[in-house]
């Protein structure tokens, strides 16, 4: 304690744990008959030719005979010297007779805290014996400018006790290493309060060790240690890891990450390439019969307003009639089945999980429908996309995925992880600076990249020639009605004739279109167009009780996707306190 610098290396201190019983007890009222520590000094050459130490700490409390505490609290700071990181090790506690006390461990605020109290909550009576086991690194520090020496400077049993002490004594046990560079003639001790200049009451030297023992201490006073080495021999500037094999290791591993990240990528821009001829999209006036609306979806990943677009298609085809519920607060619709047209197997199970197998079957959408019809909707409508996604990846629209290189890849990166993991550790016991945090953290977001990055489903010829003709119908959707008219004449349009590019042809060509025109997300735009039709030519037939089909359709549209939209998409000085 010769001045307040060293006072904050103080490295331990304890406090009672305790819980008040009756309302006027104090459970710092209690005192300490001997506190006494043996500190097994050591130079580790094999980690960083640092100062280790096994610490053996036995403190005897002396509770009053009735029920006020718990046990005791130790507080062990989480550095040395407020400079390097303690690394505690092999933490126990046992009873004087060497059997184990219970305990639990906490860190907060700089210090590893021992909670040292019985698990069945009991209080503790009269003489207690508590023996404290644990290992501390890097516990010899330079104190060059000061004293010219690398010194053992240990407060004992620290200054932030409100509790007294018989007798405090420490007792330091050096190995060979350390007894070779001692500096016997300045070893010193203090005892007091903080800033105390006063002596300790004796010290005894032995072959290689020093006992340091004081008088009685009053709360806040505390015995410290100092013990002086010659200076530059033992490793007082903290822990070496850069340089180091481990350090190489590590950034190695990030390197390689990333390496295969980029391979990933390299491998979906070049390596995952659609097969077949380069296509030039030419407008498409009139969908395909196949493979459908269903399946084309699936090629194109454009499956959000699939079942939006998929009820459309049933009531253009006059599979089912769609009417709405007049005065309706919530735009309600009613779809109800017709007697009329014959389904494939895509509209009949959809028509199956709709309820609409029979004819004159209604279901109400809204898009405040009850909870229980909506989800048993919802599952039925995703089990029917489920089984439509593994029938279309049978149709030959897909190239049979190369999972032999990507797994490769992926079993690259997980060795990679797991040795950068390891070399983190070694860091870490070291250093206690967080390497094993950044492949902990990175290792998920990095599967999920790079699985995002390697599921791209090439196309093959048949499923280029699909995506082609889409694009067309998409083109044809987007052009200006003058030219969709022109287009309809021209010599690569459709063989119709003149006459025939009006009136309710051109209202039927148009009306089949609006599905794809929904399923890509263009509903909007090709509703205005079928409403000006309609303003000409009269209202739709698939829609009952329509006074503005435009309205009514962006109705509709938001019924349809409230209803299925969900199935579409798919040295320290210690500090103590009671409690």
């Amino acid at each position: 304690m010769i001045s307040l610098r060293r006072c904050l290396l103080a490295l331990m201190v304890l406090a009672s744990l305790g819980f008040t019983a009756p309302s006027s007890a104090n459970v710092e009222d209690f005192s300490f008959t001997s506190f006494e520590a043996t500190y097994k000094l050591s130079v580790n050459a094999e980690k960083n030719n640092r100062a280790e130490m096994l610490v053996t700490e036995t403190l005897v409390a002396d509770f009053p005979e009735f029920d006020q505490n718990h046990g005791i609290r130790r507080s062990i700071p989480d550095s040395s010297y407020e400079k390097f990181p303690a690394l505690l090790d092999d933490i126990e506690v046992l009873d004087e007779f060497g059997q184990a006390r219970d305990f639990e461990i906490t860190s907060e605020g700089g210090f590893t805290n021992l909670a040292i109290k019985p698990a069945d909550g009991s209080f503790v009576q009269g003489k207690q014996t508590y023996v404290i086991n644990y290992r501390q690194s890097w516990v010899i520090n330079n104190y060059q400018k000061s004293t010219g020496f690398d010194e053992f400077y240990w407060d004992v049993n620290g200054t932030g006790w409100q509790q007294s002490f018989g007798q405090v004594k420490a007792t330091v046990i050096l190995d060979q290493s350390l007894r070779e560079i001692l500096i016997a003639d300045k070893i010193s001790c203090y005892q007091g309060p903080q800033g105390s200049t006063e002596k300790c009451s004796s010290i005894t030297a032995g072959d290689s060790y020093f006992t340091f023992t004081s008088g009685k201490l009053s709360a806040f006073e505390n015995l410290t240690v100092v013990i002086p080495f010659k200076p530059n021999i033992v490793n007082t500037t903290g822990p070496i890891i850069e340089g180091t094999f481990s350090w190489y290791g590590y950034w190695v591993c990030v390197g390689a990450l990333f390496a295969v990240l980029l391979w990933a990528l390299y491998f979906r821009i070049f390596r995952i390439r659609n097969q077949g001829k380069k296509l030039f999209i030419v407008p498409q006036y009139k969908p395909s019969p196949e493979p459908g609306l269903f399946a084309s979806a699936f090629v194109l990943r454009k499956t959000t307003r699939l079942f939006q677009a998929s009820v459309v298609e049933l009531a253009v085809k006059r599979l089912i009639e769609i009417e709405t519920v007049e005065g309706s607060s919530n735009k309600d619709f009613i779809l109800r089945r017709t007697s009329l047209g014959s389904p494939n197997a895509i509209a009949s199970d959809l028509l199956s999980q709709l309820g609409l197998t029979e004819a004159g079957a209604e279901l109400v959408l809204s898009n405040k429908m009850p909870e229980k019809q909506s989800s048993e909707l919802a599952k039925g409508l995703l089990k029917l996309r489920t089984a439509s996604a593994r029938e279309v990846n049978k149709q030959g629209y897909f190239q049979k995925r190369a999972l032999g290189i990507p797994a490769a890849g992926l079993g690259v990166a997980l060795i990679v992880f797991i040795l950068m993991t390891y070399f983190a550790s070694v860091m870490d016991s070291e250093t206690e600076a967080g390497f094993t945090a950044l492949p902990v953290l990175l290792f998920m977001p990095f599967v999920v990249v790079y699985v995002l990055l390697m599921s791209k489903r090439a196309l093959s010829p048949k499923g280029s020639e699909l995506v082609a003709y889409v694009r067309g119908l998409e083109m044809y959707i987007e052009l200006a009605e003058k030219d969709r008219l022109e287009y309809l004449q021209s010599p690569t349009g459709a063989s119709l004739k003149p006459s025939e590019v009006k009136g309710k042809q051109i209202l039927k060509l148009y009306e089949e279109l609006l599905p794809w025109a929904i399923l890509l997300g263009l509903q909007k735009e090709w509703a205005k167009v079928l409403n000006d039709l309609y303003s000409s030519d009269g209202s739709p037939v698939w829609i009952i009780g329509v006074s503005s089909f435009g309205d009514s359709f962006s109705n509709l549209d938001e019924s349809l996707t409230a209803s299925l939209g969900s199935s579409s998409s798919g040295g320290s000085s210690g500090g103590g306190s009671s409690g």
